[in-house]
């Protein structure tokens, strides 16, 4: 008995560190609109699935951070307070679809999948899904739009969280 007890506590003990750890030492950004100077944020710094993605004024709240992780060639972009990730609403690949945060997808994720296109620091991000880029709306909501060279709009820079 006093075995079995001693290995339920070793176990217990080898797999707390991976529960109970926090993201310190992850890597986290802040996506810079380029046009606006403001970032990629949720809508009222919300943790549910489906709030929407807007541009926001710079600040230290976590739902201003993300944390990009390579998926093939390929980028999951989660939201550093929220845990989700961002998504076109409803795999929409029409113009206008709004961007929002959703739990992430095992399979048929494509619409939660991310390229940068462009060269240097100001680039654009496009959705594997729809091949359009991320834009805010006039009224700062984060929707996808046919590439446009000319708009400034869509270019995003990489900001690091320190």
């Amino acid at each position: 008995m006093s075995r079995l007890l001693f290995s339920a506590v070793v176990v217990a003990a080898i797999a707390l560190p991976a529960f109970s750890r926090d993201d310190k030492d992850t890597k986290f950004v802040k996506l810079l609109n380029v046009e606006t100077g403001k970032v990629l944020a949720i809508a009222d710094n919300s943790t549910e699935a489906s709030a929407k993605a807007v541009l926001a004024k710079d600040g230290d709240s976590e739902s201003l951070q993300w944390k990009l992780e390579r998926d093939g060639n390929f980028l999951k972009m989660v939201n550093r307070k929220s845990k989700l990730v961002l998504d076109v609403f409803e795999s929409s690949r029409d113009e206008g679809a709004a961007v929002i945060q959703w739990d992430e997808k095992g399979d048929d994720n494509d619409n939660q999948r991310w390229a940068w296109s462009g060269e240097g620091k100001e680039r654009r991000l496009k959705s594997k899904s729809s091949d359009l880029v991320l834009v805010a709306d006039k009224d700062g909501n984060i929707v996808q739009k046919k590439l446009d060279e000319k708009d400034k709009g869509q270019l995003w820079s990489v900001v690091e969280v320190k």
